[in-house]
């Protein structure tokens, strides 16, 4: 470049600095405080981790009227079966369903052996209403309970972000500081791993080349004694 001067091979860069944070500073509800797993990014964009005795779950207003609206979908369609009048076509509109003779159809098939207590009977009836593939994923954690599953569309998230979910949502991973801004999780496979993996994963999400990258990781802290000299006149 004109009037630039050129570095030499072997000069050194400055390197962007990635340091573990301690396990008791970890904060995994940053990973969700954004609207990046929510409708706010776009239809069917939200992911849903239903609630259990001992989380309130994700998404969860929005989770519990989905299980309402198949609820009453159900319901609805019983009652027809069963000879009490009306139209699976209503049923619908009045839940807010977009009639067509297809999804009606897949509808019937469904609500004769549903659940909505059944993760995977939510996704399927997502799946018929939405027009989009949705699939369900379960996790365990380190203790003993620790559990969740994650409902989410296919059309929208991997399999690889779909685990990051699913295992921040349960702890399972540490966090980096990456040039003293603190945010950037890793899940705990890839930290236990320590290689290029880890700097590969930290460099995607800071939005820098590995090579730019030197990666501290945490191995504990310990008391140093202060000692000042004694100073006789």
């Amino acid at each position: 470049m004109p009037g630039g001067k050129t570095r030499q091979k072997g000069e050194n860069m400055r390197k962007i600095i990635a340091k573990e944070v301690a396990p008791y500073d970890i904060d995994f509800s940053y990973y969700f405080d954004s609207d990046s797993f929510t409708n706010a990014s776009g239809k069917n964009c939200a992911c849903y981790i239903p609630g259990n005795r001992d989380s309130h779950g994700f998404n969860s207003d929005e989770y519990k009227n989905i299980v309402v609206q198949a609820d009453s979908i159900i319901e609805g369609f019983d009652s027809i079966e069963n000879g009490y009048g009306g139209t699976f076509k209503a049923v619908m509109q009045e839940n807010d369903i977009t009639y067509t003779s297809r999804k009606c159809y897949l509808l019937k098939l469904w609500a004769k052996t549903a659940n909505t207590n059944n993760s995977a009977d939510i996704a399927e009836f997502l799946t018929i209403t939405t027009g989009e593939k949705w699939n369900v994923r379960s996790f365990t954690g380190y203790s003993q309970g620790d559990y969740c599953e994650v409902i989410y569309c296919t059309e929208h998230y991997s399999d690889e972000t779909i685990t990051e979910v699913g295992k921040f949502w349960l702890g399972c991973g540490t966090e980096f500081s990456i040039d003293n801004c603190y945010g950037y999780f890793v899940t705990d496979d890839i930290r236990w791993e320590a290689g290029e993996a880890l700097k590969k994963t930290l460099a995607g999400n800071y939005g820098c080349n590995p090579e730019e990258l030197e990666v501290y990781l945490y191995k504990g802290e310990h008391r140093v004694a202060d000692y000042e000299l004694l100073e006789v006149s």
